[in-house]
């Protein structure tokens, strides 16, 4: 298992290139994929399952760790630390990322991945509040049937393009695609939050034909978690930077020149 040490600004660790995207409220056209059936966006949008094939959102990297091996022992692990006040790696798990491949760098995205996940965890509450997945067949994948499961799983599709499904929830549970997120990546990781927001969805398939998909990629976020990571980064970060200025003036409160 190979460590790397994962250095943050202080705005935080969190904020690297997971922008938030609106997409607009309207019906789901899938009838080309789903026999003509067509969803309408409902009151209440909450994501229905807090996991990504039996990983969780809010669990410790232990637990990430043990679930991803129950699912498939053939993983390779990367473990990614935060940097601590030296600069080098503490103890705190930033990401964990693992992957079926031959090669040994975690770190770079490969289509080519049969599987492949990267979890990102709060550094003082040590919870995930973001996941991402990749999966490749070679064969290849229904389309219709594994958007009809991600339905069943998740909750009804709110989005309105057939090779993405996206569900999103407010704060409060109500149905909001505003709170979509885009731009999540197995290098950068997730950034940003909006509070108005609860948990999100989105699967992106990379189409062979209309009916097969070669892969996809799946990012389920948690804005509130990540939100409380942020405002931690940010406490720890103010009590670092006044610590500093409280050592600098200790340190010259003997120097009084004659004026």
């Amino acid at each position: 298992m190979t460590s790397h040490a994962l250095g943050f600004s202080s705005s935080a660790r969190l904020s690297l290139d997971f922008s938030l995207r609106a997409l607009s409220a309207r019906l789901v056209a899938v009838a080309a994929l789903l026999g003509g059936v067509a969803i309408s966006l409902p009151a209440q949008a909450q994501v229905q399952a807090p996991d990504v094939a039996g990983v969780r959102l809010g669990s410790t990297p232990l637990e990430v760790e043990a679930a991803l091996r129950a699912l498939d022992p053939r993983f390779q692990f990367l473990k990614v630390y935060y940097a601590g006040p030296d600069g080098k790696a503490s103890n705190a798990i930033g990401a964990l990322k693992a992957a079926i491949q031959t090669g040994s760098d975690l770190r770079g995205i490969d289509w080519k991945r049969l599987d492949g996940f990267a979890v990102y965890f709060g550094q003082d509450d040590g919870k995930a509040y973001a996941i991402y997945r990749q999966v490749f067949s070679p064969t290849g994948l229904p389309l219709a049937q594994t958007l009809a499961d991600l339905a069943k799983k998740y909750g009804p599709d709110t989005g309105s393009y057939p090779t993405i499904y996206v569900r999103a929830e407010g704060n409060a549970g109500q149905a909001s695609n505003s709170c979509i997120g885009s731009g999540f990546g197995w290098t950068g990781g997730p950034g940003g939050f909006d509070p108005a927001c609860g948990k999100s969805i989105k699967v992106q398939f990379d189409p062979k034909s209309s009916t097969v998909a070669a892969g996809f990629q799946t990012w389920l976020f948690d804005h509130r978690l990540a939100g409380a990571a942020l405002r931690a980064a940010q406490v720890r970060g103010q009590t670092a930077a006044q610590e500093k200025s409280r050592k600098q003036l200790e340190a010259v409160q003997g120097n009084r020149p004659a004026l």
